[in-house]
């Protein structure tokens, strides 16, 4: 497969039409997610920071008991380097579900803490768990609390953009839909869901994953990253991946490679 343009030049792709928008990191979210306080999050402020080139999920709606924020500013957060087991298992099992009454009827659950999801009493991050929305690119460093520097960055929301690609190839054309990073042993080699759920297996990171990590957060154990969006084995759509489409692809690449893809989350 022929590198992107962006990979191929070494520089990034440009375009005349750009959509940028300043957002806000959640850091009431951020806090219980990762269970520490200011001055252990200021010390460890690279763990928890959002970087240049991240893909940001918005955050505004919540689903639990927190309350709906209602800044000028988009709630954003990019860096899941706390999330529980429990959580984890959650939200793997919640995007499984490929049909619209099952998703929501998994959301409501979810909502409820119900006793058939098996929630440890003291896991405090299932209740903020908000309706993931991808919001765009970041296009600099905000950190994770106020204590450390600034929370409020530029995100871009529309246009064409190198990013790096997640561990799935991707081809001009294809839809691309964001997914967390630990749901990679929920899709095959061609990036297609496979028929069971649950969390599955983590596979060894190779090579070219921890190259691509650490080229923007090293310390950071789970991120959204783009992905191609295909279509189920009997060519139906799966609703828990459809929802998540956020791009196109205007030129591909391998997996962890730079890709160029068109932003449509202003227009979707």
């Amino acid at each position: 497969m022929l590198a992107s343009l962006g990979s191929a030049t070494h520089t990034r792709v440009d375009s005349a039409a750009k959509h940028i928008r300043q957002c806000k990191i959640h850091e009431r979210l951020m806090g219980v997610w990762f269970g520490q306080d200011a001055e252990t999050m200021h010390r460890q402020k690279n763990k928890y920071a959002t970087m240049k080139d991240e893909l940001v999920l918005n955050v505004n709606e919540s689903l639990g008991k927190a309350c709906t924020p209602s800044e000028a500013y988009p709630s954003v957060v990019s860096n899941f380097t706390s999330l529980k087991p429990d959580t984890i298992r959650i939200l793997a099992e919640w995007y499984s579900k490929n049909t619209p009454p099952d998703f929501f009827d998994y959301q409501h659950k979810i909502q409820d803490k119900a006793p058939i999801l098996a929630i440890d009493p003291n896991n405090k991050q299932v209740e903020t768990i908000p309706f993931f929305r991808a919001q765009g690119y970041a296009l600099g460093r905000a950190e994770a609390n106020m204590r450390s520097g600034d929370t409020v960055f530029s995100v871009m929301i529309g246009g064409q953009i190198t990013v790096t690609n997640g561990s799935f190839a991707m081809r001009p054309g294809q839809m691309v839909q964001w997914y967390f990073e630990f749901e990679d042993p929920l899709f095959d080699t061609d990036g297609r869901r496979m028929q069971a759920g649950g969390a599955g297996q983590a596979r060894p990171r190779t090579a070219g994953q921890k190259r691509a990590r650490d080229e923007i957060n090293a310390e950071c154990t789970y991120r959204a990253l783009p992905k191609p969006y295909v279509l189920s084995k009997n060519g139906m759509d799966h609703y828990g991946d459809k929802i998540r489409i956020f791009a196109k692809c205007i030129c591909g690449g391998p997996a962890n490679h730079k890709v160029d893809i068109m932003l449509m989350t202003q227009s979707l």
